[in-house]
């Protein structure tokens, strides 16, 4: 069994959140922030807080798209590969785990104020005890948190207050004593007391209605930790002498005793205790997620993701993670532990932000989530820059954090993951597959991706948004000349997921075949329709149009997606490389083709592309226009020459057709105009041939895109 119950709603997500930042952030930093910056340590917190917001905001709508156990691990290792998703499941699971023995060793602060018990004897025994929680079940802890979480917050909210009527704004001058240097120090510094705002992801699989219940939870814990640390961390340097609180490490019971006496001072002191101890329970189970997620995809041992069959919790994960805690303990400066887990969970936010990046660039079909990022690509690029800054800022400890990460990742998926899994995530799938066009021996699909046609002359592909697939199997049957057309719709799922679980043909898919069944009667089509099911629908495209000799494969115009920030566009790469012609249709809603246009670009004319847009046209009984742009500056003598060449070329295979040169100023604004007297746009696609082409697209990417009739653009094989 390795499956979690959805247990908790969106009040457990939130204390989940806040339980797992609250602590040492705000119970013990501040002084020492202030050490570094001065009364300033409040912006610090603020900005943060804002550098956070784009990681929070693409975690959001990443653990909505997968929300499963594990996390960011989870998002890395399916985007760029199980390398990746190792280093990453490593660090988060070891920087987790180093956090949460901050939180045990940071709680003796408070402690001491009534005991001298040995520090690292008190903070084992603690451990053992959040362990046992651990493995009893997530809901039983859900609730102590919860209620943790709501004291922590009634009683720090009640120190703002008290402490704002003994502010001394005197103190707050000068307010940048180090500089902005200092602030940018402080700001790295404290930004470890964040890092627990967003582990919830990590147990995803728990939480009831994740699409809304994830992003609301995260989003609004960020919102008051920000303010709650801010505004207290402004009340601390209002209330205290600079000098005393940048060597406080308990400046909760310190402000608690100013206002209210001993008494106040050890309430505030039972509260640390509780606090740092929530912190560490929060910690421990988010962390061990990360093994057991490992271990259910084979990049550890499966031991790891042994689930205890009564609690439903994930035993030997939680027992490692213990175990791991005790040894930092034990051996382990804490100091130092903290500043490389602060450095790691910067680079995994700026990984989270490139990661939304990548996938939404790559129109990967099965990421499709629930909640998706405002201000997208800005609020990313903008977490990407802004937490690289502060990371250099932070100097040797960046490069330590990372290369201890990538060396024990690297090292464990050497050892173990490389031989137990073959995965390549989004970015192996998406790059320039040299794996399908090298050499000429044939394609070997893997087992449970083999589908069985017989030869088709037209392969019809719908990936699933298109917007009649109807009127892409009447071309495909006009492209055909009578012979068999094969439509193969192509469902794309994670390398993670069995093939076998997508084992019922959905209603849409009945739908479908019904459709096509009925249209093959009707119109006397031979059509044949299949869903396959695949972990890289380009191998399978590719795949179809070898196994299958077809003559065209017909698809639906996909279009680059709105504020593309990429170059490589894996199906346009693909079509060049493909062994049969491609028509791509963009549909505007036009069903009866009456006036055919064929825009007539510079070079050499193809004979294929106008015998093709002849039977078009005689399909649909249209009248077929050739159609060459030329500048407006050309002579009278020169359209003449252009249209006599335009006539010449296209007379021998479309003698019935007409010729029309326009001039203009402008060639794309002019061509698109014209096709509002059009139903149909026929052109050919010619591969991008610079850069500025690649990047924000080509002169038919443009006119397909805003052209007034549909557009059909014709591919020729190179092959």
């Amino acid at each position: 069994m390795s499956q979690l119950e959805r247990r908790l709603g969106l009040v457990s997500v939130v204390a989940i959140c806040l339980g797992a930042a609250l602590g040492s952030g705000i119970f013990v930093l501040p002084g020492l922030a202030s050490a570094l910056t001065g009364p300033s340590v409040w912006l610090a917190y603020l900005l943060a807080g804002l550098c956070i917001l784009p990681a929070a905001v693409s975690k959001s709508e990443l653990s909505t798209a997968m929300p499963t156990s594990g996390g960011t691990y989870i998002y890395l290792e399916r985007t760029f590969g199980p390398l990746v998703g190792t280093i990453a499941g490593l660090g988060l699971w070891l920087s987790l785990l180093l956090k949460s023995t901050f939180s045990l060793v940071g709680f003796g602060a408070y402690l001491s104020v009534f005991t001298d018990a040995p520090l690292k004897a008190a903070a084992i025994g603690l451990l053992i005890f959040i362990v046992l929680i651990n493995l009893v079940g997530i809901s039983k802890l859900s609730k102590a948190v919860l209620f943790i979480v709501c004291l922590v917050l009634l009683a720090l909210a009640t120190l703002v207050i008290g402490g704002s009527f003994s502010f001394e704004p005197s103190r707050l001058e000068p307010l940048f004593p180090k500089g902005p240097s200092g602030l940018i120090a402080a700001t790295g510094f404290v930004f470890v007391a964040f890092a627990g705002v967003d582990k919830v992801a990590a147990i995803a699989e728990e939480v009831k209605d994740p699409g809304k219940n994830l992003p609301r939870g995260i989003l609004v814990s960020l919102a008051i930790i920000t303010v709650l640390y801010a505004g207290l961390s402004f009340i601390f340097v209002g209330n205290f002498e600079p000098e005393a609180f940048s060597q406080d490490l308990k400046p909760v019971y310190s402000l608690a005793a100013k206002l209210g006496g001993p008494v106040a001072g050890m309430a505030a002191s039972i509260l640390g205790v509780l606090t740092l101890t929530s912190m560490a329970n929060v910690g421990v189970m988010a962390a061990s997620r990360f093994p057991f997620a490992m271990g259910r995809e084979s990049l550890l041992p499966k031991i790891t993701a042994y689930l205890n069959p009564k609690f439903l919790t994930p035993t030997v994960a939680i027992i490692m993670s213990g175990i791991a805690i005790a040894f930092a303990i034990l051996f382990i400066p804490v100091e130092r532990i903290v500043k490389v887990a602060s450095a790691f969970m910067l680079c995994i936010y700026i990984a989270e932000n490139i990661t939304v990046i990548v996938l939404r660039e790559n129109r990967v079909q099965w990421y499709n989530p629930p909640y998706k990022s405002f201000l997208y690509p800005w609020l990313q690029i903008f977490g990407i820059i802004s937490c690289t800054g502060i990371l250099f800022m932070m100097g040797p400890i960046v490069g330590i954090s990372i290369g201890t990460a990538v060396f024990v990742g690297g090292t464990v998926y050497l050892l173990y993951g490389r031989n137990h899994t073959n995965r390549k995530g989004v970015v192996g799938i998406r790059g320039r597959r040299q794996d399908l066009i090298e050499g000429n021996s044939p394609i070997v699909p893997e087992r449970d991706e083999l589908f069985f046609f017989d030869q088709a002359a037209v392969v019809v592909s719908l990936f699933g948004e298109e917007r009649s697939p109807e009127v892409l199997l009447e071309l495909g049957a006009g492209l055909s000349e009578g012979g068999k057309v094969e439509v193969v719709h192509l469902t794309e799922i994670p390398e993670q997921m069995s093939i076998d679980d997508i084992s019922i043909e959905s209603s849409f898919i009945k739908s479908l075949r019904r459709r096509f069944q009925a249209m093959s009667i009707d119109k006397n089509f031979l059509v044949e329709f299949e869903p396959v099911v695949s972990h890289d629908i380009y191998k399978t495209v590719h795949e179809i149009s070898n196994r299958l000799h077809c003559n065209w494969l017909v698809k639906e115009w996909g279009g680059r997606s709105r504020g593309n920030i990429t170059i490589h566009n894996q199906m346009g790469w693909l079509e060049e490389h493909l062994a049969c012609n491609v028509a791509t249709f963009k549909d505007r809603g036009i069903r009866y083709f009456r006036k055919i246009m064929v825009y007539v670009d510079q070079g050499p004319h193809n004979p294929l592309i106008i015998k093709t847009c002849v039977k078009l046209a005689e399909m649909n009984d249209a009248e077929l226009v050739f159609v060459r742009w030329v500048p407006k500056d050309f002579s009278e003598k020169r359209v003449k020459a252009e249209d006599a060449f335009l006539r010449e070329a296209t007379n021998i295979y479309a003698p019935n057709s007409s010729s029309k040169v326009i001039q203009g100023t402008h060639e794309l604004s002019d061509i698109v105009s014209l096709t509002a007297d059009y139903d149909l746009l026929i052109m050919g696609a010619l591969p991008s041939q610079s850069f500025l082409e690649a990047m924000f697209g080509s002169k038919q990417d443009k006119i397909t895109e805003t052209a007034e009739c549909s557009v059909l653009r014709i591919q020729t094989s190179g092959l």
